[in-house]
């Protein structure tokens, strides 16, 4: 891993020789009629401005601090979707640069890879096998510091389901997850997560689905044992479409955290996700989220001991080349004595989460996509040191070979 500050000419000359490799790819593939669907190329550009990057209180705002700061962000890639008779293969794999304005100690180099088969065996048995990886810059949410902090993950899983009667399932997984950092003050945060589920699903005539999961977690954090913490749940799960226009999503039941090394923060609480989703008409859909939880089900990184909140979403295909999306949310963040930003402390720790999106995307051909989006971001806390308010705009395209 590389502790240094990369070089933004190298990162940038990368760049150019694997968007000239990718160029080639394409046209090879033109060529080749039966590679065509197999291999798609894409490169993307974005440029980005937030009024508060490091994500300071409104005290650095009232003393005159510079806050706000422009970047770009440019990445190539290559993405794969084959079909082996009843396998499928699928893969996305990327490299970036991002380059800062004002703050330039973050410009940066990534990468990305997503790569994944879903296997068929007989016509009882199916699943997943799968892994990814992601190097960036971690989130000036999770560490607020002039210290530029590179972030790798890693998550390697397997799943796989045992159709034994019409009407009925078994499922088993296992997911294997790995945070690192390659700054020593981000060396207490660096964890690793082992999760097992197995669970059973009753199939109904209709393609609806109802079952009962369970799943245990072991977190354990190599820096800082304190926090590691073994997780057991059990819920109940439902997939179900109520009207030809309206679909249910729901995961609820019980979860407890236990920690070894400090039982004094172990928690057993309900812990529940409802998510709905409503085709209102032929151009317009709306999503509701509900949650109450024990730690973080959509990022793994965060590490928030008990989150509950609400999401309502929408999106509207203003022409078949036009559409506009938006979502609000809001989120209750309690901490329970976890450190999750450098230097503030987190005792008896309690945040109100909030953020509004609005973008339109533009695909002016089949090609190329176009997308601009604002943002508007407040957190709200019982410690001062941690609240902050932002606002940004994001423009990135995409083009597809």
């Amino acid at each position: 891993m590389n502790h240094g500050r990369e070089n933004p000419v190298a990162g940038s000359y990368v760049l150019v020789l694997l968007a000239g490799a990718l160029t080639c790819v394409s046209a090879q593939a033109a060529e080749e009629s039966a590679a065509v669907d197999t291999f798609t190329p894409y490169v993307t550009f974005g440029a980005y401005y937030d009024a508060n990057l490091l994500r300071q209180p409104e005290a650095a705002k009232q003393s005159g601090a510079a806050l706000s700061d422009r970047w770009t962000r440019a990445a190539i890639g290559l993405r794969m979707d084959k079909e082996l008779g009843r396998q499928r293969l699928t893969a996305d794999l990327s490299a970036n640069h991002s380059e800062y304005d004002r703050f330039n100690q973050f410009s940066n180099d990534g990468k990305d890879l997503l790569a994944n088969w879903k296997w068929v065996a007989g016509n009882q048995f199916s699943g997943n096998v799968g892994t990814s990886y992601s190097e960036g810059l971690t989130p000036f949410d999770d560490y607020r510091s002039f210290e530029r902090s590179i972030r790798t993950q890693r998550k390697n899983y397997v799943d796989g389901s045992w159709r034994f009667h019409p009407s009925w399932q078994l499922n088993a997984a296992y997911n294997r997850f790995d945070l690192r950092y390659d700054t020593q003050a981000q060396n207490p945060s660096e964890r690793n997560l082992d999760m097992t589920d197995i669970g059973i699903d009753y199939l109904a005539k209709s393609g609806n689905k109802v079952g009962l999961v369970a799943r245990h977690i072991e977190g354990r954090y190599p820096y800082a044992d304190i926090n590691s913490y073994d997780q057991n749940e059990l819920k109940a799960k439902v997939d179900w479409q109520l009207t030809g226009k309206t679909y249910l999503q729901f995961l609820g039941g019980w979860a407890k955290r236990e920690y070894a090394a400090n039982p004094q923060r172990d928690s057993s609480v309900p812990s529940a996700r409802l998510t709905a989703y409503w085709k209102a008409t032929g151009k317009t859909a709306f999503s509701l989220g509900v949650w109450r939880e024990l730690g973080a089900t959509d990022d793994l990184a965060a590490n928030y001991a008990r989150n509950q909140g609400v999401s309502v979403g929408s999106t509207w295909d203003a022409s078949s080349k036009i559409s506009v999306d938006g979502l609000i949310m809001t989120e209750k963040r309690d901490y329970n004595g976890v450190a999750v930003i450098q230097g503030i402390a987190p005792s008896d720790r309690d945040d109100r989460y909030r953020n509004a999106m609005l973008g339109v995307t533009y695909k002016p051909t089949t090609h190329l996509r176009v997308r601009a989006s604002v943002y508007r971001t407040t957190l709200d806390s019982n410690i001062a040191e941690a609240s902050y308010r932002t606002n940004g705009i994001q423009i990135n395209t995409r083009y597809e070979f």
